[in-house]
């Protein structure tokens, strides 16, 4: 059983939480760092985009296994890393990448936190981040539905495959350990 953080009487959430959670934050966190600052977190892709991304499954995995605060923290890890790929649109930069982590936590959760809802939960999340990165890039009008379509049909579907495949064995493991 992982003991809370110490702290003053009344200092909030983070005095109680967990060190476990804290540690698993950042150990995920400096990985969302390395696939944000390497090309490690691109995957090449012929469109407009250039690259599916695996950036987003620390956030995942942070938030079936340590919740969805600490799912929410990987996620904006992620999103200070990744700055520089968003032409300056900070919302479609934080937003997505807070959402990931909590949105897999939940769906993850209301599933009955099985197998299956490993799987599930990695593609909800996957799902939150291409579509809300996306979204907000058109309704922020840099760019347009027709040129993101094809970014996310092919983006979308190797994200989604991949986030499945590598996220399921991860958790399955780390389960047992953390």
């Amino acid at each position: 059983m992982s003991r809370p953080v110490s702290g003053r009487t009344g200092a909030g959430v983070y005095s109680r939480l967990p060190l476990r959670k804290i540690l698993l934050a950042g150990i995920l966190g400096a990985i969302s760092a390395i696939l944000g600052l390497t090309p490690l977190g691109l995957i090449p892709v012929p469109n407009l985009s250039g690259y599916a991304t695996v950036m987003h499954i620390p956030a995942i995995i942070g938030g079936l296994l340590g919740g969805p605060l600490v799912g929410a923290l990987v996620g904006l890890v992620l999103g200070f890393f990744t700055m520089h790929l968003f032409l300056g649109n900070l919302v479609a930069c934080f937003v997505p990448r807070l959402l990931i982590g909590v949105v897999a936590y939940y769906v993850f959760a209301l599933l009955g936190k099985n197998r299956y809802a490993i799987l599930v939960a990695a593609l909800a999340g996957t799902f939150t981040n291409t579509v809300g990165v996306l979204g907000l890039m058109v309704l922020m009008k840099y760019f347009t539905w027709q040129q993101v379509l094809p970014v996310f049909a092919l983006n979308g579907s190797l994200e989604l495959l991949i986030s499945a495949v590598i996220v399921y064995p991860i958790v399955r493991v780390l389960q047992k350990v953390v």
